[in-house]
């Protein structure tokens, strides 16, 4: 019997949800529908904090209220921000937004505009149908997590939802920056090297 190992299998086993690109990109539709849906406008930075701690609402939500039961109920666990530190995770994670939302973008199911000065992202007519037919039981639970955590981030202003974050993520504020939004400019040179013909729903 060879002592070879299947690679694939280890590969398998490693693999997680968030380094799939599909993955990320409809997490943040199902926030901007959510958002939409609350009237709320998301600029990068808010969208960026609502998608992360919808994923992992326990760092927002107390451990015995009827929220956090009720998500407990739709199969969210402490256990998946235990592997990392949240505060890292989100660094990462947020690394990674800007060449998301681009590409939502190109794809024609985001867009741009500006709205009293601020770059804010919206779902288009075909954004809200891709999102429509995330039907996972997942894809639920994470709705009903961004409809629990959304109000309590866009309640807060800029300045205080970063003092919140870093105690949400319990990190040392001098262990990262929230990084700055990006241009439009910015946007149209990541977006232009993308095409629409690879749908992602």
């Amino acid at each position: 019997m060879s002592g070879q190992v299947d690679t694939n299998d280890n590969a398998a086993s490693t693999l997680r949800a968030e380094s799939v690109p599909a993955f990320r990109m409809a997490q943040i539709l199902l926030v901007l529908v959510g958002a939409q849906a609350q009237e709320s406008k998301l600029d990068l930075e808010r969208l960026s904090v609502i998608e992360f701690l919808s994923a992992n609402p326990f760092l927002v939500l107390d451990v015995d209220s009827p929220a956090s039961n009720q998500l407990r109920l739709q199969g969210f666990g402490r256990h998946s921000i235990t592997y990392a530190s949240p505060s890292q995770r989100f660094v990462s994670r947020r690394e990674r937004v800007t060449s998301d939302i681009a590409q939502l973008v190109a794809f024609g199911l985001v867009r741009l505009t500006v709205h009293g000065g601020q770059r804010i992202f919206t779902v288009t007519e075909l954004g809200q149908q891709s999102a429509d037919r995330l039907c996972s039981v997942y894809a639920d639970a994470y709705r009903l997590s961004v409809a629990t955590v959304a109000p309590l981030v866009m309640k807060l202003s800029s300045p205080k939802m970063r003092e919140h974050l870093e105690t949400w993520l319990r990190v040392d504020p001098v262990l990262f920056d929230l990084i700055d939004s990006p241009t439009v400019s910015e946007f149209e040179a990541e977006a232009s090297g993308l095409t629409s013909r690879d749908m992602l729903f």
